[in-house]
């Protein structure tokens, strides 16, 4: 059982040299289109405050990011290919550089850049010419608007799988030459589920450490269609780029279950102790078994409410879920319920304990 401990950092990125936006990222940019020189193009990286996971302000050191770029004629408005799938590596505190030594791109002398990046789990491809290649095929592949297949991992108990499981995606339009880092402003195109273990009459929290907790039969591959001109705003426009491909993987996600290593972290009920999983959107069935927790011997399930005027569980793109397990020694009560749906971005709230179910 790995324990991912909540930390409360803000991390300086000073060498990006940059400013960030939740809905737009503009960078600060040179008042002419055109440079003395052509200016190399340095990257850089942002997520928001403790997204990926409750220790995590930004892509993981060793994290794989796939970039695109097309070339604005500033005269024609006229939108050209630059270059294709430039892989760079995180270093994981926001800077990123070349994975292949020497691989250095270049402003254009003249006119703007739009980017286009994206961090995944592509894997190798099963059909075609390249089968058992890497799906991205560096320096070559077009942007896959007609998609690229990503991977929800089954046992996300490590930290390397829950990151593996992500799948991000920025944008950056009309950037000019500058000298600085461009930013590159990832939203997160999953969803994130929690579920958090209070001890209840009889029990505690170092009890409930030992619990296994599940998601039960999702659907854990998406076909991911990146949109050049995507509203990350509109959820339908989030839901548009995401599709399962036929034959997509479905079954159980094993998920990480984790500690509060700060009081102010604690619920009022002293709970100390989460579980949580990347997953896919997908709409959960009335009556269905959602999630189970094993503890002491006993399995207890969290199932989506069956009335006549319930509704299914429909997990969107970019949202957070928190669930609460409230788990009693005496009598083996509990009460499981839905606590929380929020933006699963910068301003996600960090307490664990919130009573009311509240929709953003």
């Amino acid at each position: 059982m790995n324990k991912f401990l909540i930390s409360i950092a803000v991390v300086a990125m000073s060498i990006l040299g940059a400013c960030t936006g939740e809905d737009s990222h503009k960078q600060k940019q040179s008042q002419s289109h055109t440079t003395a020189e052509q200016l190399p193009i340095k990257l850089g990286s942002s997520l928001g405050d403790e997204t990926r996971s409750n220790t995590a302000t930004n892509l993981i050191n060793g994290d794989t990011i796939w970039v695109w770029a097309d070339m604005v004629n500033g005269a024609t408005q006229e939108v050209t290919e630059y270059f294709k799938a430039w892989a760079l590596r995180a270093n994981g505190v926001g800077g990123l550089s070349t994975l292949a030594a020497g691989n250095t791109k270049l402003f254009p002398a003249t006119n703007v850049l739009n980017f286009y990046s994206i961090v995944g789990n592509f894997g190798l491809e099963t059909e075609g010419e390249r089968i058992g290649l890497p799906m991205v095929d560096a320096e070559n592949m077009e942007l896959p608007v007609t998609g690229i297949r990503h991977t929800v991992l089954d046992d996300q108990t490590t930290a390397e799988n829950y990151y593996k499981s992500d799948l991000l995606y920025a944008v950056v339009k009309n950037q000019e030459p500058i000298s600085q880092a461009v930013v590159l402003p990832f939203k997160h195109l999953l969803a994130r589920i929690q579920v958090v273990l209070v001890a209840g009459n009889g029990m505690t929290a170092l009890e409930l450490e030992g619990a296994t907790v599940k998601l039960l039969n999702l659907k854990r591959q998406v076909t991911f269609m990146p949109e050049k001109e995507a509203d990350f705003s509109s959820q339908s426009a989030l839901a548009g780029m995401l599709s399962f491909p036929a034959g997509a993987a479905q079954g159980d996600i094993l998920m990480a279950t984790n500690t509060v290593s700060s009081a102010s972290e604690a619920t009022v009920a002293n709970s100390t102790v989460y579980a949580d999983a990347i997953v896919a959107p997908q709409t959960i069935a009335k009556g269905a078994n959602f999630i189970k927790v094993s503890y002491l011997g006993r399995d207890t399930y969290y199932r989506i409410p069956n009335g006549a005027t319930d509704d299914p569980l429909t997990i969107e793109s970019g949202k957070q879920y928190r669930f609460r397990l409230v788990a009693d020694r005496v009598g083996s009560g509990h009460l499981f319920d839905a606590v929380t749906v929020e933006t699963w971005g910068a301003n996600t709230s960090k307490a664990l304990w919130l009573d009311n179910l509240i929709e953003q």
